[in-house]
């Protein structure tokens, strides 16, 4: 079993699915040309810490927007810089953030979050039934390996889904850390699969692999009703008066388990080809 591949798709696959929720709609951070746009004056690392700090803690992209401008009418008449004007651009955003209400914290849409496991687990399942397959085995050996990648994804989504803001403003704030954490999760995975190799039961590789497709084929039609009923949501920085176009990141985001399970099946059948070619 080419558990590497699998392994590494899987954080790839989270890291992707990884959005700040609020509401029950998705606040992405966005591309740095959508704001710096709204304050051209101002430095570009100011901008960049002024807006991930209040991203973090939530302020709409619409009063993020507001902010910026405001900046940029300060330092562009002025001349003064943004740093030297408002301060500490971490500082400033904490206080300029409008008030939270105390029940405004994240919540992800039901939803979507069951969309996410059914994904989860129709492609880990699809995945390993088909790579016993392309083995030659007529069944996938259930081992201890795999309910220890199982509980290790299981518990990374966990933390993704309740603890959002804190993983992406480690993320930010640590991205060399953040890189050896996912790669020491990805070593424990594919350890977990060589070292422990104790079975503990086999399904059928056609079993396996169709339960896998089913609950992708689920895991898509509940992420696509709660996208297209409006329940999950970009929330993009404009400026004043400016109407947010429609973003289709939520939409991409319905496929990325099946495109996921897709590539990593076809890098498994052409590891098992490899061999034949010498």
């Amino acid at each position: 079993m080419h558990s590497n591949t699998t392994a590494a798709a899987d954080t790839t696959t989270m890291n992707r699915q990884d959005v700040t929720m609020n509401n029950g709609g998705t606040r992405g951070f966005g591309s740095i040309d959508s704001y710096t746009r709204l304050a051209p004056s101002v430095e570009e690392s100011w901008i960049e810490q002024f807006v991930l700090e209040q991203r973090l803690i939530g302020v709409p992209g619409t009063r993020i927007g507001d902010s910026l401008v405001l900046v940029e009418s300060h330092v562009a008449e002025s001349g003064e810089s943004a740093l030297t004007a408002f301060g500490d651009p971490r500082a400033y955003a904490k206080d300029d953030a409008p008030e939270q209400s105390p029940t405004s914290s994240d919540r992800i849409d039901h939803g979507w979050l069951l969309g996410i496991v059914l994904g989860l687990c129709g492609m880990l399942l699809a995945t390993f039934g088909l790579q016993a397959g392309f083995a030659g085995e007529s069944a996938l050996q259930v081992t201890v390996g795999h309910v220890v990648v199982v509980a290790i994804v299981a518990a990374a989504l966990a933390l993704l889904i309740l603890t959002p803001r804190a993983i992406m403003r480690a993320v930010a704030q640590g991205p060399l850390g953040s890189w050896i954490v996912w790669m020491l999760l990805l070593a424990a995975m594919v350890g977990a699969l060589f070292l422990l190799p104790h079975p503990l039961g086999t399904v059928g590789v056609l079993t396996a692999s169709c339960i896998g497709a089913i609950l992708l084929t689920a895991g898509v039609i509940v992420q696509l009703r709660a996208y297209l009923g409006g329940r999950v949501q970009d929330d993009p920085i404009v400026g004043p008066g400016e109407q947010p176009a429609r973003s289709r990141a939520g939409l991409f985001a319905v496929f990325v388990f099946p495109v996921a399970t897709i590539a990593m099946i076809g890098f498994s059948w052409l590891i098992q080809q490899i061999p034949a070619l010498f």
